[in-house]
């Protein structure tokens, strides 16, 4: 489509935008979810929960205050999160209501991907979670145990912590920046985020790893990333259209995990979601509302290793998967041929305003789209030319629940309304919500004049 009256086109000259200006009177007083959950806890009459040895406490005693976990069960957390989900939905003032919060099968002990920032002070080298102060700066926090990552991921940062304070690990030390693990409830692969390889530093990794693994058997893989972003970032990339540079140092090469009767692996650089406990029930949400077909194509963008397109593939016609990462389409591929799934395909793209035409070019009316973006929500233009091609449903996915007002709105004035959403408790112990928006396409207004 690359004719005046193509999405691309419309987009461009601002035409595909007038055509429902009922849009702009939503959202208005719109309320910032982080806001009311806080509140709401706070105004909760409840005793602290009594916290067990080492857990949400500094190495001095101190309280970790960085999630809800330190304070509420997670019964308690979910009646709560669930009347601040109600209260946050009213004053966005749409027409379809908001579904229960989906509880997560662990509401603690449930991150799959976790991390510790490293941290230099008076000459002494420590891992820490981060705590922002009343500026936004980042401070360290040191915590024994976090309530919301499995018992041995503390045990390991430890034993790393006691590492790097020995002499052999000082080159590793100094280039430094992120600790992070990640994996699935039995395996564990460990990846050191560093400023820089180069003999030294392979060489005290090496060292560390043999340490490591001969003390927790459950670690299958070890590897050095290398930090373009000067520690801003963990797994950061300056340009994400260039592979990034990383080295395994030991054992496997990929991350296994199992979700709707699938077999998956996918590379440690891929993004994956932290609580694999609830990807089960993720999909099956995906799978009611978007109700597939066998007349329907399933186009997924920011398809990752191909988790939503490879689980819903028998209920579609046939699939396309769509992502920018290098690692993450590899992994897709393989997992694709694997699966014996001859009617899917994964592209590697950039999602953006400019190649969604290219990517959607042979869409029909019938067809879906999955849209999974990365939590600072889609590129300027993405939803409105996904909008123009006109698919009949569109799964949003916000990892960001207070992006919602700005993303839906876009929605709205691009001729899509919202028939269902549906949060899903992936971030327990926090203010984050992940929200499933459906989109159906509507009629404009006509004007009588």
């Amino acid at each position: 489509m690359v004719g005046s009256g193509s999405p691309w086109a419309q987009y461009q000259s601002g035409k595909s935008t007038k055509c429902f200006p009922d849009s702009e009177q939503l959202f208005r007083k719109c309320a910032v979810f982080e806001d009311l959950f806080t509140a709401a806890v706070r105004a909760h009459n409840h005793q602290p929960r009594p916290l067990p040895s080492r857990e949400c406490q500094s190495p001095e005693g101190r309280r970790c205050h960085l999630c809800f976990a330190e304070t509420l069960e997670y019964d308690l957390e979910v009646e709560i999160k669930n009347g601040a989900l109600q209260e946050f939905w009213k004053s966005l003032q749409l027409p379809v209501p908001l579904e229960p919060l989906v509880r997560s099968p662990l509401g603690r002990g449930y991150r799959t991907v976790t991390k510790r920032k490293v941290y230099v002070q008076k000459g002494s080298v420590y891992l820490a979670l981060i705590d922002p102060d009343e500026t936004g700066r980042p401070e360290p926090f040191t915590v024994d145990r976090c309530a919301i990552e499995p018992a041995e991921h503390a045990e390991i940062y430890q034993r790393i912590q006691e590492a790097i304070e020995k002499p052999y690990a000082r080159p590793l030390a100094e280039h430094l920046s992120y600790v992070v693990i990640k994996g699935n409830y039995r395996e564990f692969t460990l990846i050191l985020n560093v400023r820089e390889i180069s003999g030294g530093v392979v060489k005290a990794s090496n060292t560390l790893s043999k340490s490591l693994t001969r003390l927790f058997p459950s670690i299958v893989g070890l590897f050095l990333y290398l930090d373009e972003t000067g520690g801003k970032y963990y797994l950061g990339v300056k340009n994400p259209r260039v592979r990034s540079t990383a080295k395994k140092l030991f054992g496997k090469n990929t991350i296994f995990q199992r979700t709707c009767g699938r077999s998956f692996l996918y590379s440690p650089l891929s993004f994956s979601q932290v609580n694999q406990s609830l990807l089960e029930r993720l999909v099956s949400e995906a799978d009611r509302l978007l109700a597939l077909t066998k007349e329907s194509r399933l186009y997924d963008l920011y398809c990752g290793y191909g988790l939503f397109a490879l689980c819903l593939a028998e209920k579609a016609g046939s699939v396309v998967g769509v992502e920018i990462s290098h690692d993450a389409v590899e992994s897709a591929i393989e997992n694709a041929a694997r699966h014996k799934a001859g009617r899917v395909r994964f592209l590697r793209s950039d999602i953006a305003a400019d190649s969604i035409g290219t990517i959607l070019k042979q869409l029909r009316p019938h067809d879906r789209v999955i849209l999974d973006p990365p939590r600072g929500g889609t590129s300027e233009g993405v939803i409105e030319m996904i909008a123009g091609f006109g698919p009949e449903k569109v799964l949003h996915l916000f990892c960001n629940i207070d992006l919602m007002p700005v993303e839906i709105k876009r929605w709205l004035s691009s001729g899509f309304g919202i028939k269902h959403a549906v949060p899903v408790d992936m971030f327990p112990g926090t203010a984050a919500v992940e929200t499933m928006a459906l989109f159906e396409k509507q009629q404009p207004v006509v004007s009588s004049r």
